[in-house]
């Protein structure tokens, strides 16, 4: 068979990925394993960063949503104070020591998402060894400061702007989901319930009656709004793929979305309170998808799931910042073993039976192969 020149290089390159992989997998067994995404060195430094890894094989899991263009990834910046170098290597490095395989970037403007598709184009030149892809929308709270605080620009030609985004996007895949959209309740400080309403509405109807972007799931809002998110949703079935993100709502409203064929995102702000763990105990497990929301949304020692987090990491506060130990308080990639530890304590079964079904269960919604 005449592979050509072009074929023979990319069979050579993908042979080289598996046998780094494979070096990854073993070696990880006794030093932590390092990548410089930046020079695409591979690195080999003591595994105490990790403290609690154990297992032989490491799990495998995919963020469906991290916030990596804060600037605390992107500037070591805290309350507009520049206080450490960057590290996104090293955050990156973090998440592949646990398992990560897929990281979604979550866009919330849309100045952050065109940078979320430049950027996950950019990685995905650098490296073969974490798949990247994005989101595209405007979250509910910023909805006011999007769409109608705007003089040079009318909600329209920013709803087009959007769709054109998604469109472009879904040319290399780059771009896996809507969002993040929905309703906030709890901060209408920043937007009130009807202009959220309002454009929740509109970016539906423009990105679902969009041709290119069929199929694409919704990463979706969902804060102390009642009933509202799935009266809204229930209008068209095309609204009814997708994940309810750090969902901490009840019960009986996690079971309505589920019915409905959305699945529902679990982090740390998911399993913060006694009634917290109670949902996540009779979650179905091939209906939960695993995120950290980082730098949000950790799980903090006084979180009544704290108690199963068995993983620990390095880490000191940003002003005694150490490169290659983690920041104290800025949740990471990385620390969604932790989520998965705490759900799987909830439900009394093994860390593996978790990891791998929210696994399959990512790798479904979003169209991975």
């Amino acid at each position: 068979m005449n592979l050509g020149h072009g074929n023979r290089a990319r069979l050579c390159k993908s042979s080289t990925s598996i046998i780094l992989r494979t070096i990854l997998i073993f070696s990880s067994l006794f030093v932590g394993v390092t990548r410089s995404f930046s020079t695409g060195v591979i690195r080999f430094r003591s595994s105490s960063a990790v403290l609690g890894r154990m297992a032989a094989t490491p799990n495998r899991f995919v963020d469906i949503g991290a916030n990596l263009l804060d600037e605390r990834f992107t500037e070591g910046s805290y309350n507009g104070k520049v206080r450490h170098e960057p590290d996104w290597d090293q955050v990156l490095e973090r998440s592949i020591d646990v398992g990560v395989t897929h990281i979604v970037l979550t866009a919330g403007t849309l100045k952050e998402s065109r940078r979320a598709l430049n950027l996950v184009r950019e990685l995905r030149q650098k490296n073969d060894t974490l798949t990247f892809g994005c989101t595209i929308g405007v979250h509910p709270t910023r909805c006011k400061q999007e769409f109608v605080d705007i003089e040079d620009k009318d909600p329209e030609s920013i709803l087009q702007e959007l769709k054109q985004l998604a469109v472009d996007g879904q040319e290399d895949k780059s771009v896996l989901a809507i969002g993040e959209i929905g309703l906030d309740y709890d901060r209408l400080e920043f937007c009130p319930k009807d202009v959220q309403n309002e454009f929740f509405e509109k970016q539906l109807e423009v990105f679902q009656s969009t041709p290119e972007l069929e199929g694409l799931p919704l990463f979706l809002h969902n804060r102390n709004v009642g009933r509202d998110l799935v009266e809204v949703l229930k209008k068209d079935p095309r609204r009814c793929k997708g994940v309810v993100h750090s969902f901490d709502g009840t019960l009986e409203l996690a079971k309505e979305f589920i019915e409905m064929g959305l699945y529902i995102g679990l982090n740390g702000c998911s399993l913060k309170t006694e009634d917290n763990l109670l949902v996540a105990k009779e979650l179905p497990l091939d209906k939960i998808l695993l995120e950290t929301d980082c730098p949000y949304c950790d799980i903090k020692a006084t979180h009544a799931s704290f108690e199963f987090v068995k993983t620990k990491f390095d880490s000191k506060t940003y002003k005694k910042f150490e490169l290659g130990k983690m920041v104290k308080g800025r949740n990471e990639p990385c620390q969604i073993v932790q989520v998965a530890e705490a759900v799987a304590g909830v439900k009394g079964i093994s860390v593996e039976k978790v990891a791998d079904a929210c696994y399959k269960n990512s790798m479904l919604l979003y169209g991975f192969s």
